[in-house]
């Protein structure tokens, strides 16, 4: 859990630093700035889930609900939610 918690901390310093003085067309609070961040996130799971076995179970939900509303915008149908 500490090394997620590290993890996450050291990322969002680094991505904070870029974008503050390394990218010009990029504001701190733009999309592509949330997108960053939550490549951070996705990667203090990752870690979490290596970490933790207990972690997998929170990885597959994350991965259930990304992939669901990836489907939800191409407009497919979904009967049975257990096939994806």
């Amino acid at each position: 859990m500490m090394v997620m918690t590290l993890s996450i901390f050291t990322q969002m310093f680094f991505t904070t630093v870029r974008i503050m003085f390394f990218e010009e067309d990029q504001s701190l609070l733009s999309g592509a700035t949330l997108l960053d961040l939550m490549k951070v996130f996705i990667i203090a799971v990752v870690i979490l889930m290596v970490a933790i076995p207990e972690g997998l179970t929170l990885a597959i939900s994350i991965t259930m609900a990304l992939s669901v509303r990836s489907l939800q915008r191409d407009k497919t149908l979904i009967k049975n939610l257990g096939s994806i």
